[in-house]
């Protein structure tokens, strides 16, 4: 059993590190969305974590590390994990391009990580929603344990009550999957709620963020670029509406009791 999970996971991170590979190396999104999006889930954060000093941060799935990047300002020291070597080459490159210092990005699957150190940060931005689902609470688990004192765990993944994503696999039907990798999937916000309030967390947070602006950059990948500024002002007002529950994506935030 134990060598027919060990298989599976290593066909997983194949699959997902083929995906992202190209994802990353062709960049099939709008740039001014993208751009638009990472503005957004770090204002977010720091609205989470209440101040701009965020000490000591772990980013778990940085992908190309581009939000990373734009969080240095903020924190003291930056370390991002993900299990795509083409995208932490990329990171290193412009990192070192950028002269950003407190920021250093390592080829690591999730499992393979030590944990051998405590943060005052821990986000996942857009990777719970790759983790299989059995393996959740025991990250979220370590996640906790890892975190200092009071320390604040953000997350950020695509809602499974999301209107727009019943729309969409209505309207492309088989294309719709061209847009995600093997192995991802909606999460149910109360579910994730739920399994930090198991993991130790003392106070608990979930919120909704995008409606049409991440499903609009990777349709229009080669713009117009206009529409992504009303997309992101449609999202405000959407997700501060009574219907926000039907969000394409949420945010979850839990603090570590002192």
């Amino acid at each position: 059993m134990k060598d027919t999970e060990t298989k599976a996971r290593k066909t997983l991170h194949q699959n997902e590190a083929a995906f992202f590979s190209s994802y990353y190396e062709g960049r099939h999104y709008n740039q001014v969305g993208w751009r638009l999006r990472l503005e957004r889930e770090l204002f977010s954060l720091l609205n989470q974590a209440g101040t701009q000093q965020l000490g000591r941060v772990l980013s778990l799935g940085c992908g190309d590390g581009q939000f990373e990047l734009l969080l240095a300002r903020y924190a003291e020291q930056v370390i991002g994990l993900d299990l795509s070597p083409e995208a932490i080459a990329s990171a290193n490159q412009t990192a070192r391009r950028l002269g950003v210092e407190n920021v250093s990005f390592h080829c690591m699957p999730l499992e393979d990580l030590e944990w051998s150190d405590t943060y005052d940060v821990i986000v996942c931005l857009a990777i719970l929603h790759h983790v299989p689902p059995v393996d959740v609470p025991g990250l979220l688990e370590s996640v906790s344990k890892h975190l200092i004192p009071g320390g604040l765990f953000y997350s950020q993944d695509p809602n499974r009550r999301g209107v727009l994503r019943s729309i969409g696999r209505i309207i492309l039907g088989r294309n719709y999957d061209r847009f995600h990798s093997p192995d991802e999937r909606e999460l149910d916000p109360l579910e994730l709620l739920g399994q930090l309030q198991s993991s130790g967390f003392e106070t608990v947070h979930v919120g909704f963020i995008d409606l049409t602006l991440i499903p609009a950059l990777f349709v229009l990948p080669n713009g117009p670029d206009w529409p992504m500024y009303l997309m992101l002002w449609a999202d405000w007002i959407w997700c501060h509406s009574p219907l926000a529950r039907w969000a394409s994506g949420f945010f979850a935030s839990a603090r570590r009791g002192n």
